[in-house]
């Protein structure tokens, strides 16, 4: 009797561990995926020659860096927030045929693949 209660202990010890381990790698890996696509966004930055197409393509990378730093401090909401204005800069940005359109366009698609993801 003992020794199967022993086994139900140990067994559910190992789950949490288990579901705690998932939980870190999934928060490093939706932190690299903000810090990629902010990357990324930064990268379109150097072919804008307006001077608001660049401003919302800076404002749109340090709100996905700074979702990411939210997603590894356990802050899932204010990522989300973050995340959402991004999207509104991308959007802008979109809307005002600013250069590359297509790889704007991705970035904010891929800003709300993470944003549901959390």
């Amino acid at each position: 009797m003992v020794n199967l209660h022993f086994k139900r202990i140990l067994i559910l010890g190992l789950l949490t561990v288990s579901f705690n381990t998932n939980a870190q790698t999934d928060k490093n890996v939706l932190m690299q995926r903000c810090r990629d696509l902010s990357e990324n966004i930064i990268s379109l930055v150097y072919s804008q020659g307006r001077s608001s197409c660049v401003e919302k393509l800076s404002s749109a990378s340090m709100e996905v860096e700074a979702a990411g730093d939210w997603i590894m401090a356990d802050n899932p909401l204010s990522a989300k927030q973050e995340l959402e204005h991004a999207m509104f800069s991308l959007q802008y940005a979109e809307l005002n045929s600013c250069n590359r359109y297509i790889q704007i366009s991705h970035a904010k698609l891929e800003a709300q693949k993470i944003r549901n993801l959390l």
